[in-house]
C-alpha cells in the first residue's frame, strides 16, 4: 500500500485536508519521526554520510531526507519550516509524537548553526538525542502538559537541556524550536 506525507491544516468548522501539500511523495506509513537536510550549495559529504546511516540503521522509526534545492516542495518545507539559512536540518514527527493534542499544530526543532553543522559528529549527536526525545514521546509529553501561551518554553526546555551537554560550543539560538500550523499525518495515496 502506498502512501504519502501530507500537511492537514486546520479549518474554522474542523481540522480536515486543506488541499495537499505533498511534503514527500510515495512515503511508506512507519515513519515516526522525520529529518530533512538541505546542505545549500556547498554539501557537507561527510555530514550526509552519518545522517545516511543514521537513517539506514533506524529503520522505519526514522525518515532522513537529504534534499535539494531543485526539490519541487522547497518552498513549501522552507516556508513551513521557516528555513532562511542553509544549510539547515529540521527534525520533526507524526502527530502522535510532535503535535499538541489540544491544536493542529505541529513541533519541529531546526538546526542550522554553521559551527554545529561543520561538525558532522556533533549534528549526529544532537540529531541522534532529538530523534529519542521524540520516539520517547518526550517532546508530546511536554506539549500535553503546557499551557498554550508556555508551549514553547517548555518545549525548548525539554530539549534542550539534554542538547547543552553535547555541544558546549553553541548557544540557545543556535537550534530554533518552533510550532507550525497542521499536522503531519500519513494518508492513503491514489497509486
Amino acid at each position: 500500500m502506498v502512501y504519502r506525507l501530507v500537511l492537514s491544516e486546520p479549518t474554522d468548522e474542523t481540522t480536515k485536508d486543506v488541499g495537499e501539500n505533498v511534503l514527500l511523495a510515495n512515503l511508506s506509513f512507519d515513519y515516526k519521526v522525520y529529518l530533512f537536510y538541505y546542505p545549500g550549495a556547498l554539501p557537507n559529504e561527510d555530514l550526509e554520510k552519518k545522517l545516511r546511516a543514521l537513517g539506514a540503521a533506524s529503520g522505519k522509526n526514522l525518515f532522513v531526507n537529504i534534499g535539494k534545492l531543485d526539490d519541487p516542495d522547497y518552498d513549501k518545507i522552507a516556508a513551513r519550516f521557516g528555513i532562511r539559512n542553509l544549510p539547515v536540518v529540521v527534525v520533526t514527527g507524526v502527530a502522535a509524537l510532535a503535535s499538541p493534542p489540544s491544536e493542529p499544530a505541529t513541533l519541529y526543532v531546526k538546526l542550522d548553526s554553521k559551527a554545529l553543522l561543520n561538525s558532522p559528529d556533533s549534528t549526529i549527536q544532537c540529531v541522534e538525542t532529538l530523534f529519542n526525545l521524540f520516539m520517547a514521546g518526550k517532546v508530546v509529553e511536554a506539549a500535553k502538559q503546557s499551557k498554550r501561551d508556555q508551549l514553547l518554553a517548555v518545549v525548548k526546555e525539554v530539549i534542550l537541556t539534554p542538547l547543552k551537554g553535547i555541544v558546549s560550543f553553541i548557544s540557545e539560538r543556535d537550534i530554533v524550536v518552533s510550532v507550525m500550523k497542521g499536522t503531519l499525518e500519513l494518508k492513503k495515496s491514489g497509486k
